[in-house]
């Protein structure tokens, strides 16, 4: 077997492990007094004291979220991002490299000690910690592993498992693979979150399970969960990697920013997670004292997404509206600073990824997308499409009027339909009859796996519905070589094939933004790591 893992507690400068998505932060001193001029600290660049003995001065933390999950069942992703971290653990944590791309890694707060590949890259095995318990006192098994990896057997991301034949024997677990797949490691070991099988079956109440009455092995459990208000949550005393400094956590459902903030100034909060960029803008100006601003580049790019089984079947139609676009302005008008205009296809952050910069074929040139709408069947005025965004305004709805906008200038009206945000992702999927497009975030597939391939192979299929595209059979051909091929020179050949190809004769999305994310931050709260948009690492933090 080819060794992959050892059991090496790694810097936790650079290191997240509660989350899907992994970079170190810490809060900074920014400008103390109003008038000073801040900076937004890159979170993926502080540091850490993970051995400080420091004494926290409050014994609760409490973090403004924008929307309450209700469940920390993964199969609802955005849910399981906001609660899920605090509470559970899972097989690897997850590290930078030089080049910003997350990788899976062992670490202190990882359940496995060692991992394995077989000589031919069709499974893995993991050989789990000693001593690590859930926050009930059961201790983790190789059985509890198994268990929750089947839970996900009917998630896209994990079909290479083959499921039926995952072994167990002392303390590890061997997971076979139906087939290669460069993001195996990473979608198995940083994104199932690992529970108790004897306490799933114990309890027989799988809504429970997954919300008021469960458990994990994490540094925080659950105490009380009042929907649409707050969650509460004390320290898990017993905690493997060492118990949390602070207490006590709340998170507090807040869906209004601008609210958020104020309870931030006025000490309500210690945390806005998804602050209105204007408070960030006011927050970097000086006018705000005792608030620091974290910004990381994400791991989403935002694309325009098109439905390709109605109007936009025809190649030439779509790219008449991605050259009506002018994407340097509706970045800067819709977004301000919160995300950068990109010619990337994916994220910047994945390996291998092409900036097209110096050669996008689809320059804003209004005369040329009038041409193109043309060679389509359309004159102007015969064409109405829908862009479907999320309810509640902001960047995205601004960005769909803008959109509205230029396409108004070749002739073609865009109707607006706000979704709610719950239903958004089920809307896209289930109702493709009701869009024509779509504004939303993409990584490589789940989270921020390396590799980009399920990115094509899977979320495009899912939300573009290319299947009766005469280009979808070679693009898909190419994303699946991609999956599995494990060579990295090799599979960086493949994407660079794959984005060339997409770009010319599929364009079933368009990038439009590469997002940065704010996190507004008491500062007074220190050595806290942030582990992406959503994700944290507060075993360490404490309050001066």
């Amino acid at each position: 077997m080819r060794k992959k893992g050892l059991a090496l507690l790694l810097t936790v400068a650079m290191v997240c492990s509660l989350g899907l998505t992994g970079c170190g932060g810490s809060s900074s001193d920014t400008a103390e007094n109003k008038g000073e001029a801040a900076t937004a600290s890159n979170a993926s660049d502080l540091q850490v004291d993970s051995a400080t003995d420091a004494v926290s001065s409050k014994d609760t933390l409490t973090i403004a979220m924008p929307s309450d999950p209700g469940t920390i069942d993964m199969h609802y992703s955005t849910a399981y991002d906001y609660v899920a971290p605090f509470v559970v653990n899972h097989l690897l944590i997850q590290e930078y490299d030089a080049n910003g791309t997350v990788l899976p890694a062992i670490g202190d707060e990882s359940l496995a000690a060692e991992y394995t590949y077989d000589d031919d890259d069709m499974g893995i095995t993991f050989t789990l910690r000693d001593g690590v318990t859930f926050s009930n006192g059961y201790a983790l098994t190789p059985e509890d592993v198994a268990f929750s990896i089947r839970l996900c057997s009917d998630q896209s991301f994990y079909q290479m498992v083959d499921f039926d034949n995952i072994e167990t024997a002392d303390n590890t677990v061997h997971i076979p693979f139906l087939k290669k797949d460069a993001n195996a490691l990473y979608n198995i070991g940083a994104t199932i979150p690992i529970y108790s099988e004897q306490y799933y079956n114990e309890l027989n109440n799988e809504a429970e399970f997954f919300s008021t009455s469960a458990v994990g092995t994490g540094p925080y459990k659950i105490v009380d969960w009042v929907g649409g208000d707050y969650l509460d949550m004390e320290a898990n005393e017993n905690y493997f990697a060492g118990a949390p400094k602070i207490q006590k956590l709340r998170l507090r459902f807040i869906t209004d920013a601008s609210v958020a903030y104020m309870e931030l100034q006025n000490g309500g909060v210690d945390i806005v997670t998804s602050p209105n960029w204007t408070d960030v803008d006011s927050v970097l100006a000086g006018a705000a004292s005792g608030i620091d601003c974290w910004e990381e580049s994400s791991a989403y790019m935002l694309q325009f997404g098109m439905n390709c089984s109605g109007a936009l079947s025809d190649l030439k139609l779509r790219q008449a509206v991605v050259t009506a676009i002018n994407k340097e302005e509706l970045a800067q008008g819709a977004f301000l600073g919160s995300g950068e205009n990109s010619y990337c296809l994916v994220s910047e952050s994945l390996p291998g990824t092409i900036d097209y910069t110096d050669s996008w074929p689809y320059s804003y040139d209004p005369e040329k997308a009038k041409e193109l709408l043309k060679e389509a069947g359309y004159e102007p005025g015969q064409l109405t499409l829908t862009c479907i965004v999320g309810a509640g305004g902001g960047p995205r709805t601004d960005a769909a009027q803008m959109i509205g906008g230029y396409l108004e200038a070749i002739g073609v009206t865009l109707e607006i339909k706000e979704v709610d945000i719950a239903t958004y992702a089920s809307t896209i999927t289930d109702q493709p009859e009701s869009w024509d497009f779509w504004l939303r975030n993409f990584g490589s597939g789940i989270g921020n796996a390396p590799s980009a391939h399920d990115y094509f192979a899977t979320n495009i299929p899912m939300n573009c519905f290319i299947d009766k595209q005469d280009s979808s059979a070679k693009m898909l051909d190419l994303a699946s070589k991609m999956g599995e091929t494990m060579d990295d020179t090799e599979r960086t050949a493949v994407f660079k094939e794959l984005q060339d190809y997409y770009l010319n004769e599929c364009l079933y999305s368009c990038p439009l933004v590469q997002q940065k994310t704010y996190t507004l931050v008491n500062s007074g709260l220190k050595n806290l790591t942030k582990c992406g948009q959503l994700y944290w690492n507060v075993r360490n933090a404490y309050f001066e």
